[in-house]
């Protein structure tokens, strides 16, 4: 009887031991399959870029069209601004292309009332193309081009706000990168665009380092990050006056350091003064200290300090190169200047933020007040930027924004105040 049992229990034992295998082997592929899933997964969020991009005028390695062995990408953003802009006088534009410079102007107007402006210049439009194995090394390029030209380009350039509102493009940037090497026009090395505060009126703070420029730069890799060294268009000239030629390109250097505990970097500047007229050339230079760390959740605090013959490098021009009275008796004496620039950005949620910007410059060397016209009339200026940020979507950021500034009048201490308020959409692509 057992005998009898066992035999007619062995077809059910070996169905149970199949049924058993067949499942231990299901279970180490949906295992294996639930591991590949999450290694995707974490490389998807690793890579993943955050609801708002912190600098959006780096190009993004995403996806394109290939033509042959070149991958041609296209991207940009429409941004639209309303501006009402305290002291104004209504002069063409000057609330959609304002610098420190028009700001300081406005606040000297004698002007009380608020004036507005709506723009779409700082839409920009970009393309990027990335060729493999070029004589064994990745070779890149990048175009792009906002409307935002000057106000001292001339009426037929600007266009007009009459009828039209059309503009031409602008060259922002147009640079190739190849084997560690840039060649083209893009942002100075001296400048850190990981410091650089995330404020809807981009750029327009009183200190912070900020210039595009043809230059040729080696890009190499060093004990915590890389250092880049670079010939860039050599000019000291003032709102379109150029003073003279000059005989040797500005040398700049940049040693940044990335890591769990943030972005440090110290960049120096070394430049040529020159006037043929007076027969006389000077070389100076500049240092620049900034930082990008990180504090609480996602939470950022970004400094820069930087020092020395900054001229047209620093706050779009704020200040001459030179002394321009001390120019105009045939000296070449470059300004000492100093700026500092604090800002501390907050999450409220992963879709609101806000930044707080203070930023600070001044002009070192004692100054008299000189003839009108022959050095700028302010010696300081204080620019606080306050903003409320929501990006729905990292293609959308709508946004509200408060500026104040102070500029201190040469030789005196009385000063002269500016206020902005803006509200801006940009809608990239």
């Amino acid at each position: 009887m057992l005998r009898a049992v066992v035999i007619a229990g062995l077809p059910l034992m070996a169905i149970g031991s199949g049924s058993a295998l067949a499942q231990s082997t299901e279970l180490d592929e949906l295992r294996e399959r639930v591991q590949q899933l999450e290694n995707k997964l974490e490389g998807a969020v690793s890579t993943a870029p955050e609801l708002t991009e912190d600098n959006p005028y780096l190009l993004r390695d995403g996806d394109g069209i290939k033509i042959g062995s070149t991958t041609i990408s296209f991207g940009g953003f429409i941004k639209a601004d309303a501006i009402f802009g305290s002291h104004g006088n209504g002069s063409l534009n000057s609330y959609s292309i304002g610098l420190p410079r028009t700001f300081a102007s406005a606040a000297a107007s004698d002007e009380s009332d608020w004036k507005t402006g709506f723009s779409a210049r700082e839409s920009r439009i970009s393309i990027g193309t990335k060729t493999e194995d070029v004589v064994g090394h990745t070779l890149t390029t990048y175009l792009e081009m906002d409307f935002n030209q000057d106000l001292n380009d001339g009426m037929n350039e600007t266009g007009n706000e009459i009828v039209s509102n059309s503009y031409s493009p602008r060259l922002r940037q147009a640079y190739g990168s190849w084997n560690g090497w840039d060649f083209g026009q893009t942002y100075t090395t001296f400048t850190d665009l990981a410091a650089m505060p995330e404020i809807l009126d981009q750029g327009k703070q009183a200190a912070f380092i900020y210039a595009t420029q043809p230059m040729i730069r080696y890009n190499m890799a060093a004990p915590g990050g890389k250092l880049m060294v670079s010939l860039e268009n050599p000019e000291d000239g003032y709102y379109g006056n150029s003073y003279d030629d000059q005989s040797y390109p500005d040398l700049a250097m940049r040693y940044q350091i990335r890591g769990h505990y943030g972005f440090y970097s110290i960049a120096g500047l070394l430049r040529n003064f020159e006037d043929n007229a007076a027969d006389e050339t000077i070389t100076d230079g500049a240092v620049s200290l900034s930082a990008r760390i990180p504090t609480v959740g996602r939470d950022d605090l970004r400094l820069q300090y930087s020092y020395g013959a900054l001229g047209r490098y620093m706050g779009l021009l704020t200040y001459p190169d030179v002394d321009l009275a001390a120019l105009a008796q045939g000296d070449v004496e470059p300004l000492k200047t100093y700026g500092a620039t604090a800002a501390y950005r907050h999450f409220w949620s992963p879709a609101w933020r806000s930044t707080l910007t203070v930023s600070h410059t001044e002009i070192v060397d004692d100054l008299v007040a000189p003839p009108a016209g022959t050095l700028s009339y302010f010696d300081s200026s204080t620019s606080v930027h306050a903003n409320i940020l929501w990006s729905a979507h990292r293609n959308l950021t709508l946004g509200l924004e408060y500026a104040y500034w102070d500029f201190g009048e040469i030789a005196t201490s009385s000063s002269m105040q500016y206020e902005q308020v803006m509200a801006s959409a940009k809608l990239s692509f």
